[in-house]
């Protein structure tokens, strides 16, 4: 069997498609380059990150909530990320390395323990039926889509809560960085 000749693959040039103008001017965005991320990502060249504000962070961008509102919801998703209410670990294969013990949810750190005491205590401040309604805004980052008078409503329920939240928060000096 002879030897045949070398294939030689075709290259194809693929069009940079960037965002439209209307979405650029939307959210902030920067460019990357994916080899730096991974060095296993092929050589694709710069490309466009969209910083992904938050549902708050819109809403604030938009003028529908102040900077105290705004600083106390962004306290509140960063304190309830800090209780570490997801587990991390799904499962497990083979031996446990380690002499841990299973924590069946209780905080496993002293830092946990009091996010979880400051989260509970932030809820207290909130109208009970607006506890849960606050959760899936500020942590799941979900919001009901409503029209006309309902979204106006949902707005001015929105800022008040997070107007209590605030108020509490800078009672207890959380947002200036100093303990009362």
């Amino acid at each position: 069997m002879g030897r045949g000749r070398a294939k030689t693959r075709r290259v194809t040039r693929i069009e940079v498609v960037d965002a439209t103008p209307e979405r650029i001017r939307m959210d902030e965005s920067e460019f990357i380059n994916p080899a730096e991320i991974d060095s296993s990502e092929q050589r694709i060249g710069l490309t466009r990150r969209f910083k992904g504000g938050t549902r708050l962070d819109r809403l604030a961008l938009n003028g529908r909530l102040t900077e105290f509102q705004w600083q106390a919801g962004d306290w509140y998703r960063n304190t309830h990320h800090r209780c570490s209410f997801a587990l991390s670990v799904v499962a497990k294969y083979g031996e446990q390395t380690s002499k841990s013990e299973i924590s069946y949810g209780l905080p496993a750190t002293e830092a946990q323990a009091r996010a979880r005491s400051l989260i509970r205590e932030a809820r207290s401040k909130w109208p009970a039926s607006m506890q849960g309604y606050m959760d899936r805004f500020l942590v799941h980052d979900e919001l009901p889509r409503y029209g006309g008078n309902q979204y106006h409503r949902s707005m001015k329920d929105i800022a008040g809560t997070l107007q209590h939240l605030s108020n509490w928060l800078r009672g207890e000096t959380y947002l200036t960085g100093g303990r009362k």
